[in-house]
């Protein structure tokens, strides 16, 4: 028989009715512009969810995006495609080890020279996950180790730095969002896909957002955990060959989710301002749970005492 724990991750996967893999409507980036002059920084600016999350902002009309990741050859193939969407667009790219606290330091320091220090959204898409091995016993301690290293600690190192760009100045201006990409391994414990490592660390990076909540919302910043679809990516390779027919995901949607989230004005910030949430779930279905999601708190991590 199932825990609670078991069904609590069963019923986050299935939050709302609906259930997406492709951008619609209510998420098309095009008609969800952004205000001017808005610069959005993607750490993990690659890969299927970095280049989805850039494309998106960059269709709705960001003016500035930067770009890091540890190696600048694919950050380069996704300035390319930014460049196509919109040629005027400011890309920036920096070579970035996330598990690096002065590589950190030294982005926030380029955010700094190449855009006065203002930044609207700060997008936390590094991660890592080794084979999918459901014993810990079989599982390798380097494993366990870097996927700490990138998965929490790169997005300590990222709040560290950059948040203090993203809070609301003296004369109300300012207060932007924080999004870490998580994943719906975060609330699972057990069963297809529960490989501790991976689990655990993307636990402890969704607890980090809700203590970056508590400590930042009063300042006006926005943050969330998203978890982005199932992809085919870098991390794919690592999984078991019956696992392949979940990623289907599509990596525009999770890009037209963020925007959707982050825009400035939005009755969601208010609603979702630190919690754990799934770009595949409906948002008018999520939408008209609003009032239920604040009254009860839902979407959080706690221990369960009744």
């Amino acid at each position: 028989m199932p825990t609670k724990s078991q069904l609590n991750a069963q019923n986050c996967r299935q939050f709302t009715q609906t259930l997406h893999k492709t951008p619609y409507p209510e998420l098309n980036p095009s008609t969800n512009p952004l205000p001017n002059n808005y610069t959005v920084c993607i750490l993990g600016g690659h890969g299927a969810a970095g280049t989805g999350l850039a494309k998106a902002y960059t269709t709705a009309g960001a003016s500035g995006i930067i770009l890091a990741a540890r190696t600048k050859p694919a950050l380069e193939e996704t300035a390319t495609e930014l460049r196509h969407i919109n040629p005027n667009i400011k890309i920036v790219i920096v070579e970035c080890d996330i598990t690096s606290s002065s590589a950190v330091q030294d982005l926030a320091r380029t955010v700094t020279r190449e855009f006065n220090s203002r930044l609207d959204v700060v997008l936390v898409n590094s991660g890592f996950s080794g084979p999918m091995v459901m014993d810990v016993k079989d599982e390798e301690p380097d494993w366990f180790k870097l996927a700490f290293e990138v998965n929490t600690l790169g997005t300590f190192h990222a709040a560290h730095y950059l948040l203090p760009m993203l809070v609301r100045d003296d004369t109300g201006n300012g207060g932007g969002s924080f999004i870490a990409i998580c994943s719906m391994a975060a609330p699972t414990v057990a069963g297809f896909g529960a490989h501790a490592h991976y689990c655990v660390s993307k636990a402890a990076q969704a607890r980090l957002v809700e203590m970056v909540y508590e400590q930042y919302a009063g300042r006006g910043v926005f943050c969330a955990s998203v978890h982005p679809g199932g992809l085919k990516s870098e991390f794919s390779k690592c999984m078991p060959e019956e696992f392949m027919h979940l990623l289907t995901d599509s990596p525009d949607l999770v890009g037209a989710f963020c925007v959707w989230l982050t825009r400035p004005g939005g009755e969601q910030r208010e609603a979702l301002n630190g919690r754990f949430l799934s770009c595949k779930w409906d948002v008018k279905e999520l939408e008209a749970r609003f009032a239920e999601i604040q009254e009860k708190d839902l979407l959080r991590f706690m221990i369960a005492v009744d």
